[in-house]
């Protein structure tokens, strides 16, 4: 199960740096990624590439897989965790 926040889910994002450009994957959802300058932009812009990817799973009658939690051991200072809220369908 995973966190949940009256209206709204969040899904577990990996920020990295890579190369000097930050990359964010929603880890439960292959494929829904953002990149940006910062770790802020990567995570802003992977937040809205999880709502584009809610409203055509709502689009097409399907609903999103159930966010896992993910354990904070595999951060470092070059990746870290962060969670992305996703509004519920």
């Amino acid at each position: 199960m995973g966190i949940y926040l009256k209206g709204l889910d969040l899904y577990p994002a990996l920020v990295r740096c890579e190369g000097g450009i930050y990359r964010a994957d929603v880890i439960d959802i292959p494929g829904c990624r953002a990149y940006g300058a910062s770790a802020c932009e990567a995570e802003a812009k992977v937040g809205e590439a999880l709502n584009a990817h809610v409203a055509r799973l709502g689009r097409d009658g399907r609903a999103l897989p159930t966010p896992s939690v993910i354990e904070q051991a595999g951060s470092g200072a070059d990746r870290y965790f962060a969670y992305i809220a996703a509004p519920l369908p």
